[in-house]
Parts: structure tokens; sequence; C-alpha cells
């Protein structure tokens, strides 16, 4: 059944996939890099026929050097907005607390790293697709250079919200209803293998993300890749008309639509909250006191 704004979408994980959907999926994987599918393509998949256009529209991009570049500058700039506008206080002296193994220390700073690698690639396709519902996008005919080979990552573990313990659950619950999001992203699923660094990191997180700083950050770097999709190397052109015209009804052609639209309008905040967990693990930001308001201002006297 086509996803209805305010339900919680079908998602057709990794382990339920067969058939074209299983290549499919283990395309993607291979293509950006990652241990895992991303959760929109998975919401995709629950529409086989739409999965199946995105990914050979978007297949030709991810092939090149230029679109990871482009992800990299989405990432710098969701790093250096979190680093400068978020307090984030030193989140690896409690996991020294929690008395966490150095296996244990290293596998979740391989699985922040993890993700803070997959946001921004697929903040710049979904921004790419939500365009290219109305029009072509990106620019034909330019030099493009083979993506080299990605290094091999671990896949995380992701405690699904369904098998989840009643603690997480809870968390999780909290996590929904300030993030007004009907389903528990990626990242915490992932960080919720560790429940009391899950835990911590929700408390320094959950102020961040209810403040009007908090909003405009994400929205600009949502703007970013917007923009960005200028710089694609190549043409995307799958707009509405062109899935009509492939098959697919009107309903499900507008789920696909909002999905995309909510992906858009939140990973932004997503390349956010993960940049604050790596800034977390790598000691925090909270060394030096923030700049004040009149240390901003060149002096007069000067």
């Amino acid at each position: 059944m086509p996803w209805k704004k305010g339900q919680r979408p079908k998602v057709v994980k990794e382990q339920e996939a067969t058939g074209s959907t299983a290549s499919l999926y283990q395309e993607i994987r291979q293509s950006l890099g990652l241990p895992y599918v991303p959760v929109p393509f998975q919401i995709f998949a629950a529409i086989p026929r739409f999965l199946e256009l995105h990914w050979a529209s978007m297949r030709p991009l991810v092939a090149t050097e230029e679109f990871f570049a482009l992800a990299g500058r989405i990432r710098a700039d969701g790093y250096t907005s979190a680093h400068n506008y978020f307090r984030v206080p030193d989140l690896c002296h409690r996991v020294e607390d929690l008395r966490f193994s150095t296996g244990a220390r290293r596998e979740l700073t391989d699985t922040v790293d993890t993700l803070h690698h997959a946001n921004p690639l697929v903040l710049l396709l979904m921004a790419a697709q939500l365009q290219a519902f109305d029009r072509t996008v990106g620019r034909p005919n330019v030099a493009t250079t083979p993506a080299p080979p990605l290094p091999q990552r671990e896949r995380p573990t992701f405690i699904d919200e369904d098998h989840a313990p009643t603690p997480t659950r809870k968390l999780y619950d909290d996590i929904k209803r300030t993030t007004g999001l009907p389903i528990v992203t990626t990242g915490y699923l992932a960080m919720a293998r560790w429940p009391d660094f899950l835990a911590a990191y929700w408390r320094v997180l959950k102020p961040i993300l209810e403040s009007p700083l908090y909003r405009e950050s994400a929205s600009a770097v949502s703007d970013t890749a917007w923009q960005l999709t200028r710089e694609l190397p190549g043409e995307i052109k799958l707009t509405c008309d062109d899935l009509t015209d492939a098959g697919m009804t009107d309903e499900d052609v507008g789920a696909c639509v909002r999905i995309t639209e909510l992906f858009v309008k939140h990973l932004g905040g997503m390349v956010l909250n993960v940049a604050t967990a790596k800034i977390s693990l790598e000691g925090g930001n909270l060394a030096a006191p923030p700049m004040a308001a009149q240390d901003e201002l060149p002096s007069r006297a000067a």
C-alpha cells in the first residue's frame, strides 16, 4: 500500500528483499560504499517499479568521483556547522566511564564514521530526485572521473524498533516525538547497540534539536545539497509524467514524492546529528568558551 503522510511507512528490510530488489540492494551498497541499504531505498522498495527507475537514473551519477566530492562538501558543511554552533561535550570520557572495551570503543567510532559517510550521499540523491520529479537536474555533457574503489566498512548492528528492549523503545518514542518522524532513523538504530551511550548522546542532542539555531542549521545543510545538485555530472530525468508513462499509478507517484520530500526535509538534520556524535567522540568542543556576541564584531577602537 502506498505511504500516506503521518503513517509509518512500509519498509522492505534487507533480509526480506528477494529477486530484483535484492540485486538492486547489493548494487546500492557497493556503489555508495556502504555495508547497509539506507532507509529511503528500503521504503522505495515497497513500490518496486519506482526503486528500479530511480536507481537507473542515479546509477551513472554515483559511478563518478565528482558525486562523492559534492557529497563531501555537504559533509564538511554539516560538521563545520555542528562544531561552530552547538555546545558538544566530550562523550569519549563517558564511554570510558561506562567501561567500554577497546573493541567496543573502536566499533562505536567506526559506526559513527560510517553514518557520517552515508547521510550526505543520501541527502544529495534525495535532493536531486525531488527536483527531478518536476524537471531535468544536473549538467549534461561534462567530463567525469570514475569513482575510486571505496573502502570496505563493517556493517553496524541495528536495534530494530520492534525488537528493542523496553528502555530503548521508550527512548525511541521520545526521539520520534522530538523529530516528528514516523520512524527511528538509522543513526539511532545503530547507536542503540550501546544503549548507555545512546542515552547520553540523546541527552546532549535533544536540547540542540529543540533550538531555533538547529532548525536554521539543518535547513542550511539541506539548502547546500539543493544548490549542489546543479553541479551533478550528467542529467537526471525522472519526472512524475515519466513515472506514470512507465506504468506507475498516480497514488504511487504521490507516495514517492511525499517520501522524498520527507527525507530532504530531515536529512540535513541527520547530517548535523551524526556530526555532533562524531565531535563528541573526538573530545567535544567545550575546551574554549563560546564566542560572546560582542567578540564577533570588530572593535570600534581598532
